[in-house]
């Protein structure tokens, strides 16, 4: 099941609030042959993640969860986790970052699928989530979050302090569907970010790549020119390096790219996180930063989306209430800002 993205963030007593979590999203389970550690795909994640084959599920459970790997402060931090990823063609080079190993990984656990080999899809969020606490599943690999009642606006601004992603909200009587991206779950993030089809950079000699050619799936399979990202200096050779093996003659937008030195095209093959400021009337980002490769990414996650409004009321949180939630959900804690 998947968030779409809300326009901004919000209090509603429908919902709940927890950490949004920069890893890579998994399922756990465990029957009679062991077990299983599996991506969006299918994919098994646990030869990637040995530190993580004694993860204690319970048999005839699946948990939906992320896994991630914190940096020295504590904070989720996708581009650490991003070292431990191949692709099927071989090892893809990998950004500055991978040389610091981090603190991980960790399976956190945010949602109880299947209990005692007894489906809970249909059960409300409410009740999956006190089942998932009362099996009392903490541990050195695994960690279930807390969440915040009602209160999105000021669980945000708190999650903002800390430098996290953003802040996921549920409502509470929602069921669990499968692979539907829907107002059930919405993501708000502190800085509004994308996945975007890489679909070629720009690139000067000096620095390498200047600056990623985004593209965005659309509803009949074509990739739409969706506008530049900048890249920062220390990651431009590093991109340069890691998609030379994508190159190709051709652009692979269905809508025209400004040509220009320095231009080249990509085969669709790498999906990027991007940061942006809007999405202009044209469907093209604004003020766009490249952040890193999606390396468990899939070019049909790519698209436009258009935001979700929710009405929003007066908080009523405990003040305090707010930052305890983000430390008790941190599997590592957090430095102060």
């Amino acid at each position: 099941m998947r968030p779409r993205r809300a326009l901004r963030a919000f209090n509603s007593p429908e919902y709940l609030f927890e950490l949004k979590w920069d890893g890579i999203r998994a399922l756990a389970s465990r029957d009679e042959s062991g077990l299983r550690i599996t991506d969006r795909s299918g994919g098994d994640l646990l030869p990637l993640m040995p530190e993580l084959r004694d993860l204690p599920v319970p048999e005839g459970c699946v948990l939906d969860g992320e896994i991630v790997v914190c940096d020295s402060r504590g904070r989720p931090a996708y581009d650490l986790l991003a070292g431990r990823w191949l692709r099927p063609q071989g090892t893809l080079p990998l950004g500055p970052r991978v040389v610091k190993r981090g603190r991980g990984p960790v399976f956190v656990a945010f949602d109880l699928l299947y209990e005692s080999g007894r489906p809970l899809l249909g059960r409300v969020l409410t009740e999956r989530r006190a089942r998932l606490a009362a099996l009392d599943l903490r541990s050195a690999t695994i960690a279930v979050p807390e969440h915040l009642d009602d209160d999105g606006e000021p669980f945000l601004e708190v999650v903002a302090e800390y430098g996290l992603e953003g802040i996921v909200a549920k409502r509470r009587e929602g069921r669990y569907v499968p692979g539907a991206r829907t107002q059930e779950w919405l993501k708000c993030h502190v800085t509004p970010r994308a996945d975007v089809i890489v679909g070629g950079l720009v690139v000067d000699e000096r620095r390498g790549a200047r600056a990623v050619l985004c593209g965005f799936r659309d509803e009949d399979g074509a990739i739409a020119y969706a506008g530049e990202a900048f890249v920062p200096p220390y990651l431009g050779a590093w991109l340069d390096e890691a998609t030379r093996d994508f190159a190709s003659e051709s652009s692979p937008f269905s809508t025209p790219v400004g040509m220009r030195a320095g231009i080249r095209f990509l085969r669709p093959r790498l999906v990027a996180i991007v940061e942006f400021a809007a999405i202009e009337a044209d469907g093209e980002l604004r003020d766009a930063r490249f952040r890193t490769l999606r390396l468990d990414g899939r070019l049909d996650d790519a698209r436009r989306e258009d935001p979700v409004e929710v009405p929003s009321y007066p908080p009523h949180t405990n003040p305090d209430r707010p930052r305890l939630v983000v430390l008790a959900s941190l599997p590592f804690g957090i430095d102060t800002p």
